[in-house]
């Protein structure tokens, strides 16, 4: 399997892993907008809402680690270091996403109500949105098909442009278009 390959598997695990976090971890909560409603949600689902947390955050990593593969092909330094920056950026936004999760799952009425600390979820969406900004730069400068460069950066602006107009982001938004962009990696030639 390639470097390139294997680096697409990853993203496809890393999504997958986060999407079935998703399905399980009462999602109707997220569109709820009173607080009382959102609680009561969660402590009626707890069990649910907390084995899906570490499925979350597992993806993430999983796909930073993913996007980080690319910068152990045989590559120029300026495109290693551009994926290798791309894994790092996406990597440790993942782990301040990891510290939310545990945060949202143990302190259930705190997130429920909004008062848990924004910083981690903060940094999570802007290091993601760094990392696929990369992540994009790095397959136009290498022998991958450019569309594929375009259309990340092309998403990650409007993502960029969302949450700055919003203050807030779906994650599994991220995980879609590294899902597309594990599968157009997997079906590279080697």
């Amino acid at each position: 399997m390639t470097t390139v390959a294997t680096a697409g598997l990853l993203l496809i695990v890393g999504s997958v892993v986060f999407v079935v976090g998703a399905a399980i971890g009462v999602p109707r909560v997220f569109g709820e907008s009173k607080p009382q409603i959102r609680e009561q949600m969660l402590e009626e689902h707890r069990h649910l809402w907390r084995i899906a947390q570490p499925f979350y955050g597992l993806g993430a990593l999983i796909a930073g680690v993913g996007v980080g593969c690319l910068a152990v092909d045989d590559l120029s330094p300026g495109a290693r270091a551009t994926f290798a920056a791309a894994g790092v950026a996406m990597t440790v936004g993942a782990l301040a996403w990891v510290w939310s999760l545990y945060l949202r799952s143990t302190r259930i009425s705190e997130f429920a109500y909004g008062t848990l600390p924004g910083w981690p979820f903060t940094a999570y969406v802007v290091l993601t949105i760094v990392g696929l900004a990369l992540l994009g730069a790095g397959l136009l400068a290498v022998d991958l098909p450019a569309w594929l460069g375009w259309l990340i950066l092309g998403t990650d602006l409007v993502f960029l442009a969302a949450y700055l107009r919003l203050g807030d982001i779906p994650p599994f938004v991220f995980y879609v278009l590294l899902l597309v962009t594990g599968i157009a990696l997997v079906r590279q030639p080697g």
